[in-house]
């Protein structure tokens, strides 16, 4: 349920401009909510008037889907969002191919845990099977759209990736694209299928003995397998990422992982910072 008291400029907007514009409601968030007014249920096409108190609930979307009991490490947690730091070998998602259990499951346990409903996970953003770190979950409509459409949300990953890169700074913009079914993603103009892909590359540090080097990676758009394709385009492949590099036994999956996520807090509207660890088996791999 969110409360707001409307502001002089505003008068005169129909409720559903208001939630739309101001707010950042989605039109199919617009069709799953209950109007309030001054404790009066209206219609979405009511007309504001200053000060008004609107309240607006939202109708429960259910699923299908079975509660799994499942360890997650939540790493933050407020009103509107859960923060997860997703462990490796791990779907977020049902799929054609896997379909029993995902992290998907292990949330709505979690849910029904805490509030005794059997809710949909409103996902912000994914993460590859074997890519590590923070998965974003939205609470309500409101939030997963306001982290769409409104919030500054930055998203920074570190990668540990084959080879010595000489410079210490990198802005890849290479659009991408795939052929056919092909899983495999690839640099391809724009007038050939491709999409605009922007990343930022900076090196944390240098392995010259391995070989390897640490890097921070900030993304600017958000194509499938951006930073495996950007990094194997660079001739710097992620380390252990067959579909894009080599098998390498020094990791037993892409060495990739999502470590700190700048958002709008969709209540107050300050800018918050979540940032975990590298995980073990990078860690491990670094010495």
């Amino acid at each position: 349920m969110k409360k707001f008291i409307i502001e002089p400029q505003y008068s005169n907007y129909k409720i559903s401009q208001y939630l739309r514009e101001v707010k950042g409601y989605s039109g199919r968030s617009l069709r799953n909510i209950e109007c309030y007014l001054d404790g009066k249920r209206v219609k979405t096409t009511k007309k504001l008037r200053k000060l008004n108190r609107l309240v607006v609930k939202e109708k429960d979307k259910g699923t299908d889907m079975k509660p799994i009991k499942m360890d997650l490490n939540i790493v933050y947690e407020d009103n509107n969002l859960i923060l997860i730091d997703k462990e490796p070998y791990i779907i977020v998602h049902p799929t054609q191919k896997k379909v029993d259990k995902t992290l998907a499951h292990g949330i709505i346990h979690y849910i029904h845990e805490k509030t005794g409903k059997i809710l949909a996970p409103r996902f912000y953003n994914r993460l590859d099977m074997n890519t590590t770190g923070i998965i974003v979950v939205a609470k309500n409509a409101y939030t997963q759209a306001f982290l769409q459409y409104k919030a500054e949300v930055k998203k920074y990953y570190q990668a540990i990736v084959k080879g010595i890169i000489e410079e210490d700074e990198i802005m890849i913009e290479k659009p991408l694209g795939k052929e056919g079914d092909e899983l495999r993603r690839k640099v391809m103009p724009v007038e050939k299928g491709g999409q605009d892909a922007k990343t930022f590359v900076k090196v944390i540090k240098r392995y010259p003995e391995k070989d390897l080097s640490l890097v921070e990676l900030e993304l600017f758009t958000g194509r499938t397998h951006q930073i495996r394709a950007h990094m194997e385009s660079l001739g710097h492949p992620v380390l252990g990422d067959e579909l894009y590099g080599a098998k390498d036994d020094r990791a037993r999956r892409q060495m990739l992982h999502s470590y700190k996520l700048e958002f709008t807090n969709p209540d107050n509207l300050h800018q918050e910072t979540v940032e975990i660890e590298l995980p073990e088996d990078m860690k491990e791999v670094l010495g």
